[in-house]
């Protein structure tokens, strides 16, 4: 049995483990595969979170380098209520927890398309899917005017909670964000068993860009109070379009990410020189 560490349960991170197993490509190449969260299971050797192993990786916490990318679009949004916040962006955030990656996808989304002098006031919240419930109802409730969510909650669903789509991670910048990291410290990016997981999440992305039933049924599952329509929006608005990427523009933006994550954490970037490399 070999782990594959999730960060966040949702679409983002394990939508193309659950087509692997559903679509049997993982029996096929004659391998077993279990998620599990990578904070209960530090053994697990693989990660399905780029971003968290390469902060991790910048701090010299853990030895990662990336096998796949699956995405260069983080897919979170901040969500606002009724019309949503105006040129001067939110004055309360319900956000992530202070040093995450998502933490710092927000500063940076903040400064680059809201012009307040002064950033919103943030109320940190836990990562993943409890975390989005906490966020949602932090913004529902009143007590906070954005929250950012994950792809715990299809897009549509939260549009019919009366919340507007402010702003788009996806769009506002590009970091390589979900896929599979390997610890090298315990594994190797050549070992055949990583490379079969490698093959089996490959054809998966084939799944996802295809729109293929699997794949829809797979999104389906990972959703919170969620429909089969939304989704299928989310399948055909955000994840068909943008799984897949060239490993040439892996390279490129995963070269601009270590620059900028290691500036956001005031940390050396050498230390992570070579988290890229291996993708191909």
């Amino acid at each position: 049995m070999i782990l594959l560490g999730y960060r966040d349960h949702n679409v983002h991170e394990l939508v193309c483990h659950e087509i692997a197993k559903r679509a049997g490509y993982y029996d096929r190449l004659g391998i077993e595969v279990e998620a599990v969260p990578g904070s209960d299971h530090p053994e697990a050797p693989l990660s399905a979170g780029l971003g968290g192993s390469l902060v991790e990786a910048l701090r010299g916490q853990r030895r990662w380098k990336v096998a796949l990318v699956h995405t260069l679009h983080p897919l979170f949004w901040m969500w606002t209520r009724n019309a949503g916040t105006g040129p001067t962006g939110p004055t309360v955030l319900a956000g992530y927890p202070e040093g995450s990656i998502v933490g710092a996808f927000t500063q940076k989304a903040l400064k680059a398309h809201w012009s307040a002098e002064e950033p919103p006031s943030v109320l940190h919240f836990p990562a993943g899917s409890t975390g989005d419930r906490r966020r949602l109802e932090a913004l529902t409730s009143g007590v906070a005017d954005a929250a950012v969510l994950g792809s715990a909650f299809a897009p549509t669903a939260l549009s019919r909670l009366g919340l507007t789509d402010s702003l788009f991670f996806g769009v506002a910048l590009k970091f390589p964000t979900a896929g599979v990291a390997v610890d090298v410290a315990r594994t190797s990016v050549d070992h055949p068993s990583v490379q079969k997981i490698v093959a089996a999440q490959t054809a998966a992305i084939a799944k996802v860009r295809s729109r293929d039933p699997a794949a829809l049924e797979a999104v389906a599952s990972l959703l919170h109070d969620s429909s089969r329509a939304d989704a299928q929006r989310l399948l055909a608005d955000y994840l068909s379009p943008q799984y897949g990427p060239d490993p040439r523009d892996v390279h490129a933006v995963g070269a601009d990410a270590l620059e900028w994550l290691a500036g956001a954490l005031n940390t050396s970037g050498h230390a992570a020189a070579d988290f890229y490399e291996a993708v191909r």
